[in-house]
């Protein structure tokens, strides 16, 4: 992406201001030629990394040291990619000794100056291996496991560690296992069809009879359910490319990855333990169209309609510039209110293969929030379109603004 971010409040030629009535930002395109697998690769990262084999499970319950990386308003959830790009010898050094042991060290949010205490488990699968003299140390890691952090242990200015419990993933029983009559066994699938789910709803309603509660109140507690729920909501993504998992705790994952929610919001969902708690609150985020402004001076950017996938892992993926600063990017087919620096329209470093950016920057107090994309070639569709920083927006809903991230992001390590 950006190897800097310039900024300027003069009305030379090198900028351009986009006002809201701007046509070509609001027709939607319906065809997108794009190849989504592209950015999950991350090859701005260069096509030199070694990649590692096999996974490391760690026991639920256990204790354990890990080093850490604290973020500024950046919350990894399990199955979320992370790609650093860092040219500190120290934090390089850690990553080194993690590598060379399990592969695996901890992330955990800096929100609002306060370390968070729950965390997921980074495990790397890609790096660089080669001379780190004059070059920056990369690697490709997935989120894995939530951790509960014990103890903080400062060994250094930008070294840090913590003594955590790998916390367990709390999985239910149907809520009608205890209760339902064995007589109606016969009937009992996993529904896919209409005419299906109409059976198990009659099943279901017949169960409930023994119980203190009718039916609807179980429904809200059955994991199934509440995916396919979800999933309806998800139906356009899917059309589009994008993956989105079927099983409900990868799901419930997945969606507080994707949903451009405040800090606050995305931190209860990591504490959750239960995939039911997380699927219930996430679907009161999928119903409402929110607008989002900018995080200093409430200029209008866009709706949550206007979002759409550009990479396999949804609407919203991590991302690194040359400089190492780690990106949480939502990409819209619109934006307005915005600033464009034309003069850093570049192909280098951009995580969308194909596509050329320009910074875009409040076209109010010129903070940055994120790139227009164009595509440099003739077949990709579509044309133009925002990647958007999570942290340079809040929410705004009922005439309320409320944050969604950080004003500022300076990662520790990088």
């Amino acid at each position: 992406m950006d190897l800097a971010i310039r900024e300027s409040s003069s009305d030379s030629d090198d900028f351009q201001v986009l006002e809201n009535d701007e046509p070509e930002e609001v027709t939607i395109p319906f065809e997108n030629t794009f190849d989504l697998a592209l950015p999950t690769t991350h090859s701005y990262l260069g096509n030199n990394l070694k990649e590692l084999r096999g996974r490391t499970l760690l026991d639920d319950g256990i204790y354990k040291n890990l080093p850490l990386l604290i973020k500024n308003s950046i919350i990894l959830f399990p199955g979320q990619t992370l790609p650093i790009n860092s040219e500190s010898i120290e934090i390089t050094n850690v990553l080194q000794t993690c590598i060379r042991r399990d592969h695996i060290f901890g992330v955990i949010c800096s929100n609002n100056g306060k370390t968070v205490r729950v965390g997921t488990t980074a495990e790397v699968y890609e790096y660089y291996d080669g001379d780190l003299i004059g070059r920056s140390f990369r690697l490709k890691a997935k989120g894995r496991q939530r951790f509960k952090i014990i103890c903080i242990i400062m060994k250094g200015y930008d070294i840090v560690s913590a003594n955590v419990k790998i916390l367990p993933e709390v999985t239910l029983k149907h809520p009608f296992l205890d209760y339902r009559l064995t007589s109606l066994d016969y009937l009992r699938i996993r529904p896919i069809t209409q005419k299906e789910w109409k059976q198990q709803d009659f099943v279901e309603k017949i169960d409930s009879t023994i119980t203190p509660w009718p039916s609807w109140v179980y429904k809200q507690y059955d994991p199934l359910r509440l995916s396919l729920k979800i999933q309806h909501h998800l139906q356009f993504l899917e059309k589009r490319g994008c993956n989105i998992p079927k099983d409900p705790i990868e799901l419930s994952f997945w969606v507080a990855q994707n949903v451009l929610i405040d800090d606050d919001e995305r931190i209860d969902l990591l504490n959750y333990d239960c995939a039911i708690a997380r699927l219930q609150r996430e679907i009161k985020f999928l119903i409402e169209d929110r607008s989002f402004v900018c995080i200093h001076c409430d200029n209008f950017m866009t709706h949550q309609s206007n979002m759409f996938p550009m990479s396999k892992d949804g609407l919203q993926s991590t991302y690194c510039n040359g400089y190492g600063v780690i990106f949480e990017t939502i990409t819209v087919y619109h934006a307005e209110g915005l600033r464009l620096n034309m003069d850093t329209y570049s192909t280098d470093y951009s995580w969308f293969p194909g596509y050329a950016w320009t910074t875009a920057s409040c076209n109010i107090c010129f903070s940055h929030v994120g790139w227009k994309y164009t595509a440099v070639k003739n077949n990709l569709k579509p044309k133009v379109f925002w990647g958007l920083t999570r942290r340079a927006l809040k929410k705004r809903t009922n005439n309320k603004v409320d944050d969604t991230s950080d004003t500022d992001a300076n990662p520790i390590g990088n």
